[in-house]
């Protein structure tokens, strides 16, 4: 009997808020069990007119994450940027990481590093003869690239730190896949966990442990009239709120080590995924590669690297690297989101703790916005005269509102130096015989990259 009670009970519950909440359509789940891929309310966002209700207008019912195990292990339990709940904790990280992040945007930092890189990436790519696997050299370029703009390390380029930290990296993202069950069942990570599992948390606790490493390296050495790097920009906070104990137990070593962590490895991913993309839409379009060829000719020569104060004259160019982020969504499904109180999007109601996800995939390919939208055509992003035109709304790979990743400026800004330094140096074609672009593979949950391919590789005359 107390079991039927029980269950007569449940059933009622479960019922009162079905005709309570007008939810969003969606399949109906089991009381307590939920739905057989996710035990918490999931609600997907499709179209631009509901991402930009939920995301700006209402941002800060939507501002927050879902608590998750692998959130919490990413996190140390939700100490970063990217799976921090939304609080007041939360916006002095992102207002002392974003500080830190417009050091490089001043004055010609974050271009001589990508161009000392580039140099010596292209003085090895350039003696390569047959057909090889461009993506080796990209993931090299932009981990040296970020280590020397977070430790102010100009390594080797065989450097073993170098090469174990983008080995964590590429395996941690192979072996999450499509996530771990212990997201989908909570109680086993007290019970028994798997062997992916146990191998992610390992490969994250080595990361953690170099990112520590260098965090203290540097406390030994810092020089607050020296700014050498990131980190250095880091302590540098710290050190300013020495006399504010409120702000300064809000950036003890191991928040200092998750706001590294969030920079370091969400850079390194999408930065070298989306001139993955780029490469493979030039290969696809030499006629656009050759436009972007000329232009760079016209603006900058062959004789200097281009900075960024040669950004308005390199239009062609950038709307190219906008298309491949939008054909090429290398994040198709965003973190997700967490609502923060009951609320509505859409004409629909959204309960309190729901996990939200933004379909960034569905709005770079959504027909009804983009013309020819299986086309790859930079001149959507142009005006008439060639110039760059207002950012199209459905274009959000840097997602928008409160959770707008805030490392925007600089992304947008590297990519385009790092592209711009390929095409002024090499002319990249398929291999004798390959004519169609590689398909697309998604070694992780969320995540689409080119299928694996080779490229030919023309260096071009110096004059």
């Amino acid at each position: 009997m107390t079991l039927v009670a029980t269950s007569v009970g449940l059933l009622t519950y479960f019922l009162y808020k079905k005709m309570k909440y007008r939810s969003p359509p969606g399949p109906w789940s089991i009381p307590l069990i939920g739905h057989w891929k996710c035990p918490t309310p999931v609600v997907v966002l499709n179209n631009l007119e509901v991402v930009i209700e939920a995301l700006v207008k209402k941002s800060a019912d939507f501002s927050s994450r879902p608590r998750f195990f692998t959130g919490e292990l990413f996190s140390q339990n939700g100490k970063g940027i990217v799976f921090g709940p939304y609080s007041a904790t939360w916006k002095f990280h992102k207002k002392v990481a974003g500080k830190a992040l417009k050091y490089y945007m001043h004055g010609e930092k974050l271009e001589n590093m990508i161009n000392d890189v580039c140099e010596r990436i292209f003085e090895r790519m350039s003696k390569e003869q047959d057909p090889f696997s461009v993506t080796d050299y990209i993931d090299k370029l932009v981990i040296h690239m970020l280590f020397n703009m977070c430790f102010a390390r100009k390594c080797d380029l065989d450097d073993p730190d170098v090469e174990r930290l983008l080995k964590i990296d590429t395996e941690v993202v192979e072996t999450f896949g499509n996530g771990l069950l212990e997201d989908l069942v909570p109680a086993m990570t007290y019970v028994y966990k798997t062997q992916r599992c146990k191998r992610v948390e390992s490969l994250l606790f080595e990361a953690l442990s170099f990112l520590k490493k260098e965090l203290n390296q540097h406390e030994e050495t810092f020089d607050p009239n020296n700014i050498r790097d990131y980190t250095d920009s880091l302590l540098f906070a710290r050190e300013e709120a020495e006399d504010k104990p409120e702000e300064a137990s809000k950036l003890t070593e191991v928040y200092l080590v998750q706001i590294l962590n969030d920079i370091f490895f969400a850079g390194l991913d999408t930065t070298k995924m989306t001139l993955d993309w780029f490469i493979c839409f030039m290969i696809a379009n030499p006629d656009f590669q050759e436009k972007c060829f000329e232009e760079i000719q016209k603006a900058i020569g062959k004789k200097r690297h281009p900075k960024a104060t040669d950004r308005p004259n390199l239009c062609f160019t950038e709307a190219c690297i906008m298309e491949t982020m939008r054909m090429g969504s290398v994040v198709g499904i965003g973190v997700p989101h967490a609502t923060i109180c009951d609320t509505n999007v859409g004409g629909y109601d959204v309960q309190k703790d729901t996990m939200v996800f933004i379909n960034h995939w569905a709005l770079h390919n959504d027909s009804s916005y983009w013309k020819d939208v299986e086309k790859f055509d930079p001149y959507r992003y142009l005006t008439k005269e060639g110039k760059m035109d207002m950012k199209p709304e459905n274009w959000m790979p840097f997602s928008a509102g409160r959770r707008v990743c805030l490392g925007e400026p600089v992304a947008r800004t590297e990519l385009l130096l790092i592209a711009s330094n390929l095409l002024q140096n090499f002319r990249f074609k398929a291999p004798p015989g390959v004519t169609h672009v590689p398909g697309m593979r998604c070694p992780t949950q969320g995540t689409e990259l080119p299928a694996f391919y080779k490229v030919v590789v023309e260096r071009r005359t110096q004059s």
